[in-house]
């Protein structure tokens, strides 16, 4: 092989070689710095693309259980005050056989009946007035309210107010209304009754849909993982190996930039 002056072809692919090996190594700190393989869409497009889109699936999996928990909160404050509800009627159910004996007097079935009314109007009250975030959940306001989630899950509440319970003109101070009230309370109480448990079902229906929708977050956070995240133990290895590599290349470009020195000795300069 020949000497040459002008072109130092074995200095030229040891300085490739040698810029080759620089930039590996400054992408690799770039990544052990960053935890990440991926650091910019030049490193894997098609890598960044998916793990974007599963990045997008855990946001929206996280919002739909947020959500959710609103469903399951709004349900117990909905379940709370149906217990109350049915408290109240469980307690004019018991005025009302008390007010159906032949025993009482007319004054006293009138202040039986006083409490049975206040009763009533506590119940109603309950109706009208139980709210969550500003939604009234007892007076047919919440029936097919949308929790904003994939597959269309909604909170849907019964109605229960005096009204709707039918309770509205229970009257005690006669012996033959509190005969009539007893019948209409059972079917109140019955009414009531369903409603706690469509409401009960309805909660656990949520809890089970955030631990499904949780379950799908970790699956997607750990492909994401998979695809954008260092493995830095190879990538340690990688970087000693481009450290060997380019005092290797530093060694190989000054000792092929001899070869011009050589040359010139040769000329006797």
């Amino acid at each position: 092989m020949g000497l040459r002056i002008n072109t130092n072809q074995t200095a030229l692919n040891a300085q490739r070689q040698l810029l080759g090996t620089s930039r590996a190594q400054t992408q690799g700190i770039a990544s052990l710095a960053s935890g990440l393989r991926i650091t910019r869409a030049a490193d894997d497009a098609a890598g960044l693309a998916i793990a974007e889109r599963f990045r997008s699936q855990v946001r929206q999996f996280d919002q739909e259980s947020r959500n959710l928990q609103f469903g399951v909160n709004a349900a117990r404050t909905a379940e709370g005050g149906l217990q109350i509800q049915q408290e109240g009627v469980a307690r004019l159910r018991e005025l009302a056989v008390q007010a159906a004996s032949g025993t009482l007097t007319d004054e006293q079935r009138g202040a039986i009946n006083a409490e049975a009314q206040q009763i009533i109007e506590q119940i109603d009250n309950t109706g009208q007035q139980t709210e969550f975030n500003e939604l009234n959940l007892l007076d047919g306001s919440a029936q097919n309210v949308p929790l904003g989630t994939e597959g269309g899950e909604e909170l849907d509440v019964n109605e229960s107010t005096a009204a709707s319970l039918g309770i509205g003109g229970v009257d005690l101070s006669t012996q033959e209304g509190a005969e009539q009230a007893i019948q209409t309370l059972d079917t109140a109480a019955e009414r009531v009754s369903q409603n706690r448990a469509e409401v009960g079902a309805q909660e656990r229906r949520f809890e089970s849909a955030i631990q499904q929708r949780e379950l799908a977050s970790q699956s997607a956070i750990e492909a994401e993982s998979r695809i954008r995240d260092l493995d830095v133990a190879r990538q340690t290895i990688e970087q000693t190996r481009n450290n060997i590599l380019q005092q290797t290349g530093i060694a190989a470009l000054l000792q092929s930039n001899l070869q011009g020195e050589t040359a010139a000795r040769l000329l006797g300069t």
